[in-house]
């Protein structure tokens, strides 16, 4: 006769639980993206936040060396959902106490794509798209607006 040990199996049992449910977290839309300027070289640093349109939530990810990004909810849930998104890059730069030749930001962004009013990024997730996204930050054809170090 086998005796089971309820509090031994209780403990196991809420593990595989929890296991299970973590494991199966599900994510939606595309996980992961790349942001570059529009001469392709990668945006090397900074953060990059969606807003959806509909609702405003808003997902954001750190930009890591090679351009590349995981947009990530409030809740930690990786992936866009579908919907219509305004983008936003945003760097923070020091500088000023370094010669030119120490810069390791790579191209830097220019301030005006850092607020939802001046940023004009935006993109469309489609219903079923997984492909990753791809946000092009374009060069400021006018000098007024262009930001430098």
């Amino acid at each position: 006769m086998i005796v089971f040990d309820g509090t031994k199996w209780g403990l196991l049992l809420g593990t595989v639980l929890l296991l299970t449910i973590a494991g199966c977290s599900k994510s939606e839309g595309p996980t992961s993206g790349l942001v570059r300027f529009d001469d392709g070289t990668p945006v090397t640093s900074g953060s990059i936040e969606f807003r959806r349109l509909t609702d405003k939530v808003r997902f954001a990810s750190r930009i890591n060396p090679q351009g590349m990004f995981q947009p990530t909810s409030q809740e930690g849930a990786v992936g866009l959902p579908p919907g219509t998104y305004e983008v936003v890059v945003v760097q923070i730069v020091l500088t000023e106490d370094l010669a030119l030749e120490a810069h390791t930001h790579g191209n830097t962004v220019p301030r005006r794509y850092a607020d939802y009013y001046t940023s004009g990024l935006k993109v469309d997730i489609a219903p079923n798209q997984v492909k990753r996204v791809e946000i092009v930050v374009p060069a400021d054809a006018d000098p007024a607006t262009s930001e430098s170090d």
